[in-house]
């Protein structure tokens, strides 16, 4: 149930799952932190930090790369404070890394970047467009090997800090995520899932959700409703039903409203970015510890390694940093002053964002790359 195009998806999802966790052979030598890193000493230095700083160039080609694998990252670059902390995390990962660089690839590690790689070369080669971004860039294919290597290395070094009882602590965090449901809906769209582009006002959304409610009070039937009036194509032809499936993997309003809506009983319309949801959770199953399959605890693993990742980035970071200077926007022109060049380490700002940069942040539902069905 409104759940991201996979297939779409992959490479995230790879970088996520952390694939990865070493150097590709074909990155080159190292003979320090400041000298192998992609871009170094090119243009503007725009950060400084303990033991180091960040060059215009450098920050580009991080920022190019970022932009192939998640393509919100040049929406959100054109925010001020947002590229702001994408550096101030740049800077983290330079950090944590130099003392992991050297590692060397396992085999399987290297048929792992290998076929990443392959993946990335494929979706350059497709699309003019992002092909002019990596040449303007001038990043190279051992950049890219380096950038994921990078943050993948680091992810898998978290993972090696958390202990059993980190991981039962985040499980006890998010056990409603492994509630297995079964639950039936109908979507009353208000946008294209693909495009964005509206298909119904709100106002006009929400009025038929709460006709189709009052259809189901009066006793309709979930079959032909659903066929009627359904925008999830995953669900409209079976009764809107999902059944037995795990709360994690839903859009966060949805997911709310199935872990928390009386069993048996039509609910009031929720909305989600997707239009409103008229919902009935049939049944729900708790999942306790011991019940979790291995993949469950390795992904509750990450989660926990990516909150001390998080822990890092908020609280030692900003002691380590000593000057951003991105290039600031000018000033409204009714405040009649001009905005500064550069920012103390101190007043940078935090936007709560896992230290992994993904934005992924275990809702897949909130990236741009979504349908409305349940594969």
């Amino acid at each position: 149930m409104l759940r991201t195009k996979q297939a779409r998806r992959t490479i995230l999802l790879a970088l996520v799952a952390v694939l990865v966790v070493v150097l590709a052979a074909g990155c080159g030598s190292k003979k320090g932190e400041e000298s192998s890193t992609p871009g170094t000493g090119t243009g503007k230095t725009i950060a400084t930090y303990k033991d180091g700083t960040v060059t215009e160039g450098e920050f580009k080609k991080y920022s190019t790369f970022f932009g192939i694998v998640q393509p919100q990252t040049e929406m959100y670059l054109s925010i001020p404070q947002l590229q702001e902390q994408f550096l101030r995390e740049y800077i983290g990962y330079k950090i944590l890394y130099k003392p992991l660089a050297d590692k060397k690839l396992t085999d399987e590690e290297q048929k792992n970047l290998d076929a990443f790689y392959t993946q990335v070369k494929q979706q350059i080669d497709s699309d003019a467009a992002t092909k002019k971004k990596i040449d303007d860039a001038g990043l190279t294919e051992a950049d890219i090997r380096y950038f994921y290597s990078m943050i993948t290395t680091i992810m898998k070094d978290e993972e090696s800090k958390v202990t059993d009882a980190d991981v039962q602590k985040q499980f006890d965090t998010t056990k409603d995520d492994y509630n297995v449901i079964s639950v039936r809906h109908i979507l009353i769209a208000t946008a294209d899932p693909n495009t964005g582009a509206e298909t119904r006002k709100d106002e006009d959304a929400l009025k038929l959700a709460k006709d189709v409610k009052a259809q189901l009070d009066a006793g309709g039937d979930w079959n032909t409703l659903a066929k009627k009036y359904s925008d999830d194509t995953g669900s409209k032809d079976n009764g809107g039903l999902y059944a037995d499936q795990q709360a994690k993997g839903w859009v966060q309003e949805f997911k709310d409203a199935a872990n928390k809506q009386e069993i048996g009983k039509v609910g009031d319309p929720v909305k989600s970015q997707f239009g409103y949801h008229v919902m009935k959770v049939e049944k729900r199953t708790p999942t306790t510890f011991d019940k979790l399959t291995d993949a469950d605890k390795e992904s509750i693993k990450q989660e926990a390694a990516s909150a001390k990742l998080n822990a890092f980035m908020t609280t030692d970071l900003p002691k380590l940093i000593t000057n951003i200077d991105l290039p600031q926007p000018p000033a409204a022109p009714a405040d009649g002053a001009n905005a500064g060049t550069g920012t103390n380490a101190g007043t940078g700002t935090n936007t709560g964002k896992n230290g992994t940069t993904n934005t992924d942040k275990k809702d897949d539902a909130t990236t741009n790359d979504t349908k409305t069905d349940g594969k």
